[in-house]
């Protein structure tokens, strides 16, 4: 029962007419009247020439590609007039990077990198190159990002990313302190739950690039995460006593991500999980726990080459700058973690998981990395793009309100996961 994918999972009591964050959030007057400014300055706006440049594009370039190009310049110059005034005082303040160095810190060109990260340091960067002068780089990523998630969702994402910086700074008596400054009180409240959100890294870092397929690989222990539930495939035949359970897992090797419990409803039950599609969520029953496997397999493309260094000078620059910026800082973390969990980064993978675990909280990262999880994992292609627009949605939301959430279902059909 508590591996459906209607089965529930709570945090805290939700608070008073907030029926679906995700797909159906009220939108309040101020919300509303931001958004539908948005879209005029966006729609007013006169579409640019294509430059001598683009001029110059071989005859075979079809005219859907042309309008695609001038979708991008259109939408670069939209933002670039919305963040005058906000970005740009704290990045001159806090120093430059170059366009390249912020172009490469996208992954956009990354062969190892999965389609995660890309997504979301796509969305995380554009404005920053906006606003750093670099056109050209951020019409790059535009046209990358209408590849991957859609040209209509791409636009309406990056001006609700834009309307949540904007609000974030106008509302901020100072300048913002950089999330690396965090106390460690507020990094040790974060780390609550930080394994979960590890985990369901760790299985986006290998959907949508070709590579899902586990084989047999080496297992090093298990990971204890309380308060939380393990959601995937049922091994069939392997329900009962914990040590049971456990024993029926390790027989499937790196197949198998772990046992859950089965709560206050079926007290002292453990169900073994098959490691693909499985994700863990937060559980409003403090007695729920999993048991998460600590494998390396040969079958996934966590492997760091032989050329490749978790010591990344440029990134780091990059992440020296957008560490500053509400809102870009949260998601360049969360795609930063996720794209050095692909190359086996772990040390540093868990470091900027933590970083956007202390503006979210680890139940909000848990709720949107194990959504995304979930929905990607039911078709290759559409899923994907599907859960990251869940996914990123939901943190936006996150970051708009100060009520906790309640994740309610997984839905297949819809290719979503509703909040309450």
């Amino acid at each position: 029962l508590m591996l459906t994918e209607k089965a529930l999972c709570r945090v805290t009591p939700p608070p008073p007419k907030m029926d679906n964050l995700l797909q159906e959030t009220p939108i309040d007057t101020e919300d509303a009247e931001e958004k539908q400014a948005n879209y005029a300055l966006l729609a007013s706006s006169p579409k640019p020439a294509l430059s001598s440049t683009d001029k110059s594009e071989p005859k075979s370039l079809s005219s859907q590609n042309v309008e695609m190009v001038r979708s991008a310049q259109l939408m670069t110059s939209v933002l670039s007039v919305k963040l005058q005034g906000h970005i740009q005082d704290h990045f001159n303040i806090h120093g430059n990077v170059s366009c390249k160095e912020l172009l490469s810190a996208s992954a956009v060109d990354d062969q190892l990198s999965s389609v995660f990260p890309q997504e979301v340091l796509g969305l995380s960067l554009i404005p920053v190159l906006v606003v750093s002068g670099c056109p050209q780089e951020a019409q790059t990523l535009v046209l990358k990002l209408y590849d991957l998630l859609g040209k209509a969702d791409t636009e309406e994402l990056l001006m609700e990313l834009v309307a949540l910086i904007e609000r974030k700074m106008s509302r901020s008596t100072s300048t913002p302190a950089p999330t690396s400054a965090a106390l460690p009180l507020e990094r040790e409240e974060a780390s609550q739950h930080i394994d979960g959100v590890m985990f369901n890294i760790q299985q986006l870092a290998v959907i949508g690039d070709g590579t899902q397929t586990l084989q047999e690989g080496h297992c090093e222990g298990w990971s204890r995460v309380n308060g939380t539930m393990l959601l995937g495939t049922a091994v069939r035949g392997a329900a009962g006593r914990l040590e049971d359970s456990i024993r029926s897992c390790e027989r499937f090797r790196a197949l198998c991500a772990g046992v859950t419990s089965g709560g206050p409803l079926m007290p002292g039950i453990y169900q073994a999980v098959l490691k693909k599609g499985s994700r863990i969520f937060p559980s409003r029953f403090l007695e729920s726990e999993c048991w998460v496997r600590q494998c390396s397999s040969s079958g996934q493309r966590l492997k760091r080459s032989p050329q490749r260094s978790c010591i990344n000078k440029d990134e780091e620059r990059v992440y020296n700058v957008v560490e500053w910026i509400p809102v870009v800082s949260t998601l360049y973390n969360l795609g930063t973690a996720v794209y050095y969990a692909s190359v086996n980064c772990s040390a540093t993978a868990k470091e900027r998981a933590l970083l956007s675990a202390v503006d979210l909280g680890t139940d909000a990262l848990m709720v949107a990395t194990g959504g995304t999880v979930g929905v990607a994992g039911y078709a290759l292609g559409a899923g994907v793009k599907t859960g990251v627009k869940a996914g990123v949605r939901y943190l936006f939301n996150s970051m708009k309100a100060e009520d906790d959430v309640v994740v309610n279902q997984s839905s297949r059909e819809r290719g979503t996961f509703t909040i309450e």
